[in-house]
């Protein structure tokens, strides 16, 4: 995505979908705004709250934003990491990118990290934001990284957690979660482009569909995998 920047002096280059920007926008101000973006709305949110814009975007994200009062850079990643964000430090700068492939150029020597290569064997990904390459590492997701002074530190901003409930029936819980299953959808349905679902014919993506077509008032599109070995297919 291409970089934008505030009257602050701030910048951000940011990959992904704020799907709660509208009731940002509105918190914030709408006036405030130049343009209906969401990059805008990420923008506006951190100078309102700083670091803790992160605990009111809801979406899948990855954006690096310079901090210009502060001469500090602040960098983010969503929740469950739908969106990939990489970074290695090599001379004294800090280089990131949504790719692996994109810093090998700036580390001293491409070899593999041993470690990271022996939980890719065991668990078929790597574990504690290690990966394949040595000296590049995966900001993990539900953390941020800041940078200030020559200093990268990174925190974590969100994990699951949750308490045992044992004061509602099983009926509660059904509305419960049929409740947050469609505010969910409802928000993943605003987009620019158009929409569509993949229907594996299983309980999940039938029940997202169908929650989505309830919310749209436009015609969706479905797509299903169908293979040519056999007419039973």
């Amino acid at each position: 995505n291409q970089p934008m920047k505030d009257e602050a002096g701030n910048w951000i280059t940011y990959n992904g979908e704020i799907y709660n920007y509208k009731e940002l926008r509105t918190e914030l101000g709408a006036k405030r705004f130049v343009t209906n973006s969401d990059t805008e709305v990420i923008l506006e949110s951190y100078r309102k709250w700083g670091a803790g814009c992160v605990d009111r975007l809801r979406g899948m994200f990855a954006f690096a934003l310079w901090d210009e009062t502060n001469q500090a850079l602040f960098c983010a990643r969503d929740r469950f990491g739908i969106k990939p964000f990489y970074y290695t430090v090599a001379d004294g700068c800090l280089y990131f990118a949504s790719e692996i492939k994109a810093l090998l150029p700036f580390v001293p020597s491409i070899e593999t990290d041993v470690e990271g290569f022996k939980d890719y064997l065991a668990f078929q990904f790597c574990l504690s934001g290690k990966t394949l390459f040595k000296g590049v590492r995966e900001l993990l997701p539900g953390h941020t990284l800041s940078v200030k002074n020559g200093t990268v530190e990174v925190k974590r901003y969100w994990e699951v957690y949750f308490n045992l409930d044992w004061s509602h029936t099983a009926s509660y819980f059904e509305d419960k979660l049929k409740e947050l299953l469609s505010d969910s959808v409802f928000y993943h349905l605003r987009s620019d482009v158009p929409l569509g679902a993949y229907l594996s014919g299983g309980t999940d993506s039938s029940i997202v569909a169908a929650m989505a077509r309830k919310h749209s008032s436009e015609r969706l599109l479905g797509f299903h995998g169908k293979f040519s070995i056999s007419k039973d297919y």
